[in-house]
């Protein structure tokens, strides 16, 4: 029967598994984690990029630019001044 007072894991057991939580990953290791990608939104057609920081104290800074700027007006809309 195991104690519940384990030592941490060390040598290969104390490798994080892949699927982890990048905000844990960047806390455990003491480091600024980067995700960035391209992404278009749900009912979107224009792509945006993202980058999501997360820093070794737990806080998380984000960043969303779109890429392709469409036109000002719907096609067909024509303003007339």
């Amino acid at each position: 029967m195991a104690g519940r007072h384990r030592r941490p894991p060390t040598g290969a057991k104390a490798v994080l598994p892949a699927d982890i939580d990048l905000r844990l990953l960047a806390i455990t290791q003491g480091r600024t984690v980067t995700d960035e990608g391209v992404t278009t939104l749900p009912c979107g057609r224009n792509p945006y990029a993202y980058r999501t920081l997360y820093r070794p104290d737990g806080s998380v800074d984000r960043l969303l630019e779109r890429l392709a700027p469409g036109p000002l007006h719907p096609p067909g809309l024509h303003h007339t001044d």
